[in-house]
C-alpha cells in the first residue's frame, strides 16, 4: 500500500477493521480511557469555560439529538461534540499520549459518542471507532517527532481533528473513498495555536471540542463524497508541511521536522492508543512528573518553613512551555497559568502532597505559602533528559533547607505512564471523584459497570442516558 496516499491507506485499513481484530489489552485500556474521559467531561462540565461554550451553543440552537454530558439540556450532534470535548479538557485532567504530545481521547470520544447516540450504534461500534480515531490522532502527533510545539502549534487541535474524523467515519460506516475524502477535509479544519500559554486563555480547552465538532462535520461531508485531497498529509501543501517545525534562525529546517511513516507503520496491528497516559494530577501532563517528585519530597517529611531553594532539572520542552514567561509561571494570574507552571505545581505538591483540581481555583492560586515557595523555584536543562525526549520525560526536583538538609525527588516514568500505570482501581476512584457532584454515586456506579462491559451494550443510548 506504500504507493497510495497516507489518507487512503488509513481509510482502507479502517474500513476493513472489525472489533474482533483488536487485541484484548487494547480493548481493556480503551475502556479505561473511555471511563476516564467521561469522568473529565462530568467534572469539567462545571468549569466556567465549559459553561460559556454551552451557553453559546444554546444561542446557536438546532436539533436536540444528543446528550450534553452532565446537563439536562440536549443539542445537535456537532454542538454536543463541541461542548463535551471542551468540558472534558477544561481541567486538563484527561489522558495524554507521551510521544504524540496531545490529548487524543477528549478529541475523539465526544465525536463518536454523539454520532453513536444519534444513530443508536452499539457499544462495540463506538469502542472500535474510539480506538481507530485515537490511534490516528496519536500517530499524527508522533509524526512531528516532539517538535510541533516549538512551531507554536497545539497538537490536540491540529492532530485531534484527524482522529475525530476517522472515528466518526467508522461510526457512520463509511467506505474507504468517503473516509479518504473526509480526512482530506479534516486537514483544512486542523487548527490550534499555543498562544493560550502566554496569557492563560481558554482556547486550549476549546481545541479539544473544536476537533470533535469538526470531525463530525468532516465525516458527514465525506459521507456526501465531498472531495477532499487524498494527499492531505504528505502533499506539497499538506498537513506535515504546514504544521511541522521549521527550526530557528540558528538552526533553520526549511523542509520541516517530521516522519510520514509514523502514520502508517503497523496501523491496524499495533495500537499506539493502548499506551496513553492517565493523569493523576490536574495540570499539564508534562509537569505531572514534577508533581510526582514534589509529592515524594513532601512524603519524605520536608519542613516547608525551612525550604531555602527548589530546583527542577528539565528538558527543553518543559522549560519552553512550563517555565516561561517566568513571572507568569511563578505568579499565576489565572487557572490556566497555574496548570502550565512547574513552579506552581511543584510548590503545591510540596505543601499539600497532592495536585488535584482543588488547587486550580481562583482562590487556591493566591495561597501565600505557595506563592512564597514559587519564588524559590529555579530550573535548568538536563542534557540526559533532553536526549531521551520525546520517548521519555524523566524529572528531578531538589530541595535544600536552611538547616543544611537536601531532599531529592526523581522519576523516570510518572505515575500513569504505561511503564508505571495507574491501576484500574485508581482510575475508577478518580472517576467517582469527578462524577460525584454531577450524576451522583448511584449513576456513577452504573456508568462504571456499563463501560466495563461496553462491548455488550446494544445501543449506546443506555450509556448516554446515565450522563445527563
Amino acid at each position: 500500500m506504500a504507493d497510495k496516499p497516507i489518507a487512503q491507506q488509513i481509510a482502507e485499513i479502517a474500513e476493513s477493521l472489525k472489533f474482533e481484530d483488536i487485541d484484548a489489552r487494547t480493548i481493556e485500556n480503551a475502556k479505561i480511557f473511555m471511563l476516564d474521559c467521561i469522568g473529565t467531561m462530568l467534572s469539567g462540565r462545571q468549569i466556567e469555560s465549559a459553561v460559556a461554550v454551552t451557553n453559546a451553543a444554546q444561542i446557536i440552537g438546532g436539533t436536540e439529538d444528543c446528550t450534553i454530558v452532565g446537563r439536562p439540556e440536549r443539542s445537535n450532534v456537532m454542538l454536543a461534540a463541541l461542548i463535551n470535548g471542551t468540558a472534558g479538557h477544561s481541567q486538563d485532567y484527561d489522558d495524554d499520549h507521551r510521544e504524540g504530545i496531545q490529548h487524543s481521547s477528549v478529541a475523539v470520544l465526544p465525536a463518536v459518542l454523539a454520532l453513536g447516540e444519534k444513530y443508536k450504534k452499539s457499544g462495540k461500534d463506538v469502542l472500535l471507532a474510539f480506538i481507530i480515531g485515537s490511534d490516528v490522532t496519536i500517530r499524527a502527533g508522533e509524526s512531528f517527532l516532539g517538535y510541533t510545539f516549538y512551531g507554536v502549534w497545539h497538537p490536540t487541535g491540529t492532530c485531534g481533528v484527524f482522529g475525530a474524523t476517522a472515528g466518526a467515519c467508522k461510526v457512520l460506516g463509511l467506505n474507504a473513498q468517503q473516509t479518504t475524502y473526509a480526512l482530506g477535509v479534516a486537514g483544512s479544519e486542523a487548527a490550534g495555536i499555543g498562544e493560550f500559554n502566554e496569557v492563560g486563555a481558554w482556547t486550549k480547552r476549546f481545541h479539544a471540542g473544536q476537533s470533535a465538532m469538526d470531525g463530525v462535520l468532516a465525516a458527514t461531508l465525506g459521507q456526501m463524497y465531498f472531495f477532499g485531497p487524498p494527499t492531505v498529509f504528505e502533499g506539497r501543501h499538506g498537513f506535515f508541511t504546514a504544521f511541522s517545525y521549521k527550526g530557528s534562525k540558528e538552526d533553520p529546517r526549511p523542509e520541516g521536522i517530521y516522519d510520514v511513516n509514523k502514520m502508517t507503520d503497523n496501523f491496524g496491528k499495533k495500537w499506539e492508543m493502548a499506551d496513553n497516559s492517565i493523569k493523576l494530577h490536574s495540570c499539564c501532563r508534562f509537569s505531572n512528573n514534577y508533581c510526582d517528585c514534589a509529592i515524594d519530597i513532601h512524603n519524605q517529611g520536608v519542613d516547608i518553613s525551612q525550604i531555602e531553594s527548589i530546583h527542577a532539572d528539565c528538558n527543553k520542552f518543559a522549560i519552553h512551555n512550563l517555565c516561561f514567561p517566568e513571572d507568569m509561571k511563578k505568579h499565576p494570574q489565572n487557572i490556566v497559568n497555574a496548570q502550565f507552571s512547574i513552579p506552581y505545581e511543584v510548590s503545591v505538591g510540596l505543601v499539600k502532597g497532592r495536585v488535584l483540581p482543588e488547587s486550580f481555583t481562583a482562590e487556591a492560586i493566591k495561597d501565600p505559602v505557595i506563592y512564597e515557595l514559587c519564588e524559590k523555584v529555579t530550573w535548568a536543562l538536563d542534557e540526559e533528559f533532553e536526549r531521551v525526549y520525546p520517548q521519555h520525560y524523566p524529572a528531578r526536583v531538589t530541595v535544600k533547607t536552611k538547616d543544611g538538609k537536601t531532599y531529592v525527588g526523581e522519576v523516570k516514568f510518572p505515575k500513569g505512564d504505561p511503564e508505571n500505570p495507574a491501576s484500574k482501581e485508581e482510575v475508577e476512584t478518580k472517576f467517582y471523584n469527578n462524577a460525584a457532584n454531577t450524576v451522583g454515586s448511584v449513576n456513577a456506579k452504573k456508568i462504571v459497570e456499563l463501560v466495563n462491559h461496553i462491548e455488550d451494550v446494544e445501543d449506546i443510548t443506555a450509556l448516554m442516558d446515565l450522563l445527563h
